[in-house]
Parts: C-alpha cells; sequence; structure tokens
C-alpha cells in the first residue's frame, strides 16, 4: 500500500472563502500508481482534519508514505513524517511538492524523513515504489534525493513530462468527495490541469521554476474526454482551470472549445489568463464553450514597480482592455493585486486599491507580498537580509514577512484589511450581488471583513 498526504494548515488568509476542491496533484500520483499496480489510499487532511495518531493508524500498512509540501504547510507535513517515523520505522517517507523541490536538504536534514522528490513527480514517484518493492536500490533515480546510511545522494534532475495525454485522469474515486463543498454547496466544481509549464517568470512566481519555462499543453481532445468523465461520473457542473496562464496557446484554446461544443458538454468553466495574452474573438468562443470567469494577475498600478521588480512585463492599458473586453463577453472578471514590496509607500498602495476601483473587475484579491522559496525575489530577500521571519507557517499572502522601507508589518496589514473593506462594502457591489441572486457570496465576504480579528491590525 502506498499513502499519500495533503496536509492542513493552520493559517489562512482573509480573502480565503469556503472552496474546498480536490487536490488534483496527490490524484494524479494516485492515478499513475494505481495504473501500474500499486494499492493507493490518499489522506486530504485538509478536509479530513485527522489527528496524527489517526493519521498514523490510517498508513500502518504503507509501504511508502507520500506527503506533499506547499511553504505553508511545510512544518505540519515534517510533524506528521516525525510522528509516523517514530511509531513505523520501517515505512519509507518521501516528501515531495513545490516546497521540497526548492528547498531538499531543508527536509533531508531530519532523520524522519528519507526521500524527496524535486520537480513533477508522477514518474520520480512510481519509480522510487518500483524500486523499493522489488528490494532494489535507489541510485539513478533522476529527480530524487535521499539516504544512503549518511549519506545524501542527489540523483540529479528528471527531464519533464512531455506528453501529457499519457498521464491518466487523476484518482479522484480515492479521495472523500462528500466533503470538498463550495460556499456550503456540494460539490459540483473540479480542477482540471491542461497545461504545465509557463516562459514568463514572474519574479514573485516560482512557478515557472517548478514545471518549467516551456509550456507542455495536453491536446484538446484528451482535456474535453476529461471534462466528459469528469460529468458523467462525478456529475460535475464547474469546471476550475488550474493552468497558469490557460490562454497562452491560442489555437489551442479555439480547438478545446469546439471540442465542448461538439460534445455538448453541460458545464461552465473558469481559466487564468494574462491581460496580453487574450482577444476579442477568443473571448466570445470561450464564452460561447461555457466560460464564465477569468483571473487575471493585476498585481500593481506601479509601472516601476510592475514591470521592473515584479517583471510581470504587461501595461496598465492592456489590463483596462483585456478586463473591458471580459465584461462585454458577459465573464466574470477576477483581478490580483499585491501590496508590500519593500520599495512601495503608503501612497503607492492606495494607487493599486484605487486602480483596482476604477477597474472594477467583478471581485478582487489581495495579497501581501510573500517570497516563497524558488522565486527571484525570496534569494534577493535573504541575500539583502529583507526576510522578517523564515517560520513558513507565517507565509500565507497575509501576513508581512518581508521588510518594507517605509512601512511597518502593522501599517501594511492594516492597508492590506483596507484594502478588502474598501472593494467589497462598496455598496455598488453589494447591490449587483444582490441582483444577481449572490446572497451567500455577499454574507460570507461581509463577515470575514468585519468579524475577522487579525493579529497586525
Amino acid at each position: 500500500m502506498i499513502t499519500l498526504i495533503n496536509p492542513s494548515s493552520s493559517t489562512e488568509a482573509i480573502s480565503k472563502v469556503d472552496f474546498k476542491t480536490p487536490p488534483i496533484g496527490l490524484a494524479y500520483l494516485a492515478s499513475v500508481l494505481r495504473e501500474n499496480g500499486f494499492k493507493v489510499r490518499i489522506i486530504d487532511n485538509v478536509v479530513e482534519r485527522l489527528s496524527i495518531d489517526e493519521i498514523v493508524k490510517r498508513v500502518r500498512d504503507s509501504l511508502v508514505v507520500g506527503i506533499t509540501t506547499t511553504t505553508p504547510t511545510f512544518n505540519t507535513a515534517l510533524k506528521y513524517a516525525k510522528r509516523i517515523k517514530s511509531l513505523l520505522k520501517n515505512v519509507f517517507i518521501v516528501l515531495g511538492g513545490i516546497h521540497v523541490s526548492f528547498m531538499p536538504y531543508s527536509a533531508l536534514k531530519y532523520d524522519f524523513v528519507d526521500a524527496v522528490c524535486v520537480g513533477e513527480g508522477e514518474y520520480i514517484l512510481l519509480e522510487t515504489v518500483e524500486r523499493l518493492d522489488n528490494d532494489r536500490g535507489l541510485n539513478g533515480v533522476r529527480g530524487l534525493i535521499y539516504k544512503e546510511g549518511d549519506k545524501i545522494v542527489d540523483n540529479g534532475r528528471r527531464e519533464f513530462i512531455r506528453n501529457l495525454d499519457e498521464l491518466p485522469f487523476p484518482a479522484y474515486d480515492l479521495l472523500p468527495l462528500e466533503k470538498y463543498s463550495v460556499l456550503g454547496q456540494k460539490l459540483e466544481h473540479f480542477p482540471i490541469m491542461s497545461s504545465r509549464g509557463c516562459p514568463f517568470g514572474c519574479r514573485y512566481c516560482a512557478s515557472s521554476k517548478f514545471m518549467g519555462r516551456i509550456f507542455r499543453a495536453r491536446s484538446a481532445k484528451n482535456v474535453a474526454e476529461e471534462i466528459e468523465w469528469l460529468a458523467d461520473k462525478f456529475k460535475a457542473k464547474f469546471i476550475g482551470f488550474g493552468d497558469d496562464t490557460f490562454t497562452l496557446n491560442k489555437k489551442r484554446v479555439f480547438e478545446l472549445c469546439r471540442e465542448i461544443k461538439e460534445r455538448n458538454l453541460d458545464v461552465e468553466w473558469s481559466c487564468s489568463s494574462r491581460v496580453d495574452t487574450i482577444n476579442c474573438e477568443m473571448l466570445k468562443e470561450m464564452r460561447r464553450a461555457g466560460c464564465n470567469c477569468i483571473y487575471y494577475g493585476v498585481e500593481s498600478a506601479n509601472p516601476k514597480i510592475l514591470n521592473e521588480f515584479y517583471r510581470k512585463r504587461i501595461k496598465i492599458d492592456q489590463v483596462f482592455d483585456a478586463v473591458k473586453k471580459t465584461k462585454e463577453n458577459e465573464i466574470l472578471t477576477v483581478c490580483s493585486f499585491i501590496i508590500g514590496a519593500p520599495m512601495e509607500s503608503r501612497s503607492d498602495i492606495l494607487k493599486t486599491l484605487n486602480f483596482s476601483i476604477k477597474l472594477d473587475p467583478d471581485y478582487a484579491q489581495y495579497s501581501i507580498l510573500t517570497p516563497y522559496p524558488g522565486t527571484e525575489i525570496y534569494n534577493e530577500a535573504k541575500e539583502k537580509g529583507w526576510l522578517l521571519t523564515e517560520n513558513f507557517d507565517e507565509y500565507t499572502c497575509g501576513k508581512p514577512v518581508l521588510k518594507n522601507f517605509y512601512l511597518t508589518p502593522r501599517e501594511i496589514s492594516k492597508l492590506f484589511r483596507y484594502c478588502y473593506m474598501r472593494f467589497y462594502l462598496r455598496p455598488k457591489f453589494i447591490l449587483k450581488e444582490i441582483r444577481n441572486k449572490n446572497i451567500k457570496v455577499v454574507f460570507e465576504i461581509v463577515k470575514r471583513l468585519l468579524f475577522r480579528r487579525d493579529k497586525h491590525g
């Protein structure tokens, strides 16, 4: 038996609402293992909320326990690993995910972690499990860093999967689907990853290093088949594409829209895009094929911060144009904004806030700049002494962990909260949501803004 664990996190950003969907990464790992003859279980402790001892009971029959990590869940993953190893000494414990891919030795320094998967994990974990199952050594398993006695062996990096169509669909049947929900409603939302890799290299994002700078996309037919499978088997009504830039390959977008329409798939879907990768013709086709929401990374109204510090490489007029065209095609817009860059003043932050209000997307997401390991900004902050803490429990995008030249952490936290209140407590926004019968959304947002007590503000 192979057990895969998604650890819970005790932290929560102010913008987070009740939106719990299956962990697609673990579901992909499980499907590849199962297709190759292994028994697999998944423990998603984000929704199961098991105690560590309850987790240990579940994994007693495991040959391998794999624990995925993000930066905010890293310390929790270590707690799980430590407890499991203390009671089940023969279980091989391997950590994977974006955090340990960039900081593998921060995990391997502990005697209760046996190995780390670096990068895209499906075939790394499969080969590791096959070797362990056959009592063969791990030497030569590309992408794996492991312990051999007192020595740490780095097998080098594994090439990215070129043909993503070869991966089986995620093993959602191994997850407690009854525990997932969106705003309290039964799960009808499912994630799909239709491509991997991002060529843009924004300095606050680690994705282009984790999944590569080369854009690798599944075929439109393969993606449409997964949508059809989700609708038939799991009654999916809504698909959330998790691609970094869904609209990068315009030809593929049109092909997928055609596949969805030809199959008469009755689903709505959302995606992420850059403001410089869409046009009216594409938006029209996306809407006809069921797209009802696009997420745009806008980040800042200060061109110097936006393009020199963040290296976003977009223009403000492109932002206005993209949001305008998206709304004209009756697609909801969600725009993200980042505050708290080291050189950002109070007036800069208020300028970004006023810009977001003038832009008037349907929804706005504000984050405090968080320099995650693997990003260029983290490396620069580490070198220049800008990090306020390296307690990764605090890396939530809702708490300052980076020095600012003009503002205290408390001041940034207050401005962060103020951004949300200014945008979401506008009468224009509330009346629009009521007209659209989104009373539950309004209630959830107002509840979190007015009644949440933040340590910094």
